[in-house]
């Protein structure tokens, strides 16, 4: 495990805080030794090579899992988007998005999703069911959260830019630029970077 651009915050407490974080899976050592604080305004990109637990990494974060050594502390309400982020087939792309903000206890209104359905290019889509659409298409579906008014500050994302064409991986890294920007900030995974303005910094799980 290696962890890369460190900057140093002065008299901020961090949104999110492991110590010693170990993990493993099917008796086989994970990770182990994860020390980490993001501070506001902060954006972590977590690699490695697949079964090296960045997925795992993030369960962790979001208390979906227990470690088997270490503690996550998590100072602010987080937003949580998995690689498969399991959308119901037989809504529609509006009532998905409605019913994942009102069970994640941010109710938003109709006007309210169509403007975050606008960015990810699925506004005029909004009655089309979850199960016509296509992987690209969901995605971006799962994303419009991130548009909704006044998100959670913490965003873990799993995988954001899988299935996602070049505009969206921009307007999707333009989105991250702000929230971090406004005070919030983010941990990733994802397998190639994204073209952020912002400093990023980059947490290598795997050793290599």
């Amino acid at each position: 495990m290696s962890l890369s651009a460190v900057t140093p915050h002065l008299a901020r407490s961090p949104a999110l805080l492991l110590q010693q974080l170990g993990q493993s899976r099917g008796g086989r050592p994970l990770f182990e030794g994860v020390d980490l604080a993001l501070h506001p305004g902060d954006l972590l990109w977590v690699q490695g090579r697949n079964g090296a637990g960045k997925t795992s990494l993030l369960r962790l974060i979001c208390g979906l899992s227990a470690p088997i050594a270490g503690r996550v502390h998590v100072e602010q309400e987080l937003l949580y988007i998995a690689h498969k982020p399991g959308l119901k087939d037989q809504l529609s792309v509006l009532e998905q998005l409605r019913s994942s903000a009102a069970l994640a206890g941010r109710a938003c209104s109709e006007a309210e999703a169509l403007a975050a359905l606008e960015p990810v290019g699925l506004a005029d889509d909004a009655s089309l069911r979850q199960a016509r659409l296509s992987e690209g298409q969901r995605r971006r579906a799962a994303l419009a959260r991130l548009w909704l008014p006044q998100p959670p500050r913490l965003w873990v994302l799993d995988e954001p830019l899988a299935s996602l064409d070049a505009g969206m991986v921009d307007r999707l890294a333009q989105r991250l630029d702000r929230h971090a920007a406004e005070g919030g900030c983010a941990v990733f995974t994802s397998h190639q970077p994204l073209p952020l303005k912002r400093a990023l910094r980059s947490l290598r799980l795997g050793g290599h």
